[in-house]
């Protein structure tokens, strides 16, 4: 009896002493996946600022604004089909222009999709300004055939995981015959707001010049967009908002 309490003790032993082993050889590697976590929450706090989820202030994305012939409005019902809303404002071109990135922020994604309603391709250059906000420059020159389409994705001049600062050239959209727009979108956690609201005063001012003399409406009237902001914009046409 005593010898087999004796074993059992010893075994016990044994098995306690293999625990540790390999607990201590666990501990190292947990206390290293830690440290690595912190550093990388460290350097995108301080270094790249896409953890925050402070509100944007938009610069305007297109240099040459006397080429933006009218805008479309964000929200406007029944686009394409019935019951759809525009998620964006569409910047009409008359000519060639020079697309900037509205914001700092790193691009996130550069891809290439056909629109279902026409059927041209839409170049989408997401650019993601912290964690809670990201702008889609959507280009649509409206071509149809391959050469053209080639050409427009040769000139957009950014890729995957690019850092951006406001007002860096990210492409250059070509002119066509076909209702050629830069479809310009803020997304907020996910949901589309209007972005006029969420511009500088300087962009609003560029808004406002092209909604006046083209008669054009920047966001459709609601009395409150669904982003909780109030706009001007949205609750009157262009040529009566002049005395503001």
């Amino acid at each position: 009896m005593i010898h087999s309490l004796s074993w059992q003790r010893h075994s016990w032993l044994m098995y306690n002493s293999r625990v540790k082993k390999k607990m201590n050889r666990k501990v190292p590697a947990f206390i290293l996946i830690i440290l690595v976590g912190v550093g990388v929450l460290t350097y995108f706090l301080f270094f790249t600022g896409t953890i925050s989820s402070t509100e944007p202030e938009l610069e305007f994305p297109i240099l040459e604004t006397v080429n933006i012939e009218r805008i479309a409005a964000y929200r406007t019902p029944d686009w394409g089909e019935p019951s759809v809303f525009h998620n964006g404002i569409d910047l009409v071109i008359s000519d060639n222009v020079t697309i900037l990135s509205p914001a700092n922020g790193t691009a996130i994604g550069v891809s290439e999709n056909v629109n279902p309603y026409a059927g041209n391709v839409l170049f989408d250059i997401t650019i993601r300004i912290n964690f809670a906000w990201e702008v889609h420059l959507i280009l649509e020159p409206g071509f149809q055939d391959e050469y053209n389409n080639s050409l427009q994705s040769n000139n957009i001049l950014v890729s995957v995981n690019d850092v951006l600062k406001v007002g860096d050239i990210v492409a250059t959209l070509f002119y066509s015959e076909s209702y050629p727009h830069l479809h310009y979108m803020l997304m907020h956690l996910g949901s589309d707001v209007c972005a006029y609201n969420y511009s500088s005063q300087a962009a609003r001012d560029t808004f406002d010049e092209i909604a006046l003399r083209s008669s054009s409406v920047i966001c459709y009237p609601l009395s409150i967009q669904s982003d909780g902001h109030e706009s001007i914009m949205a609750v009157f046409r262009a040529e009566e908002v002049i005395s503001f």
